[in-house]
């Protein structure tokens, strides 16, 4: 079986320089987010920014237990 065969495996395919895994820790402990949601989150901002994602997600991540979104 070659490597080529089948769709690509996300899992564990992004590495990150300290420095970026120190900013992420960071911005995860502000937004009050698990890693993993941080990650998409801003990925998905790239791609907006980027033009391949046109729209916002139909639901915006739930605000920690206790507070409210902005704007409320």
């Amino acid at each position: 079986m070659s490597e080529d065969s089948g769709p690509p495996k996300l899992a564990g395919i992004l590495t990150f320089p300290p420095e970026v895994v120190a900013a992420l820790d960071e911005h995860c402990a502000v937004e009050r987010l698990p890693r993993d949601r941080a990650i998409c989150e801003i990925v998905a901002e790239y791609l907006r920014f980027k033009g391949y994602l046109r729209t916002r997600p139909a639901h915006e991540h739930r605000s920690p237990q206790g507070e409210k979104p902005e704007g409320v």
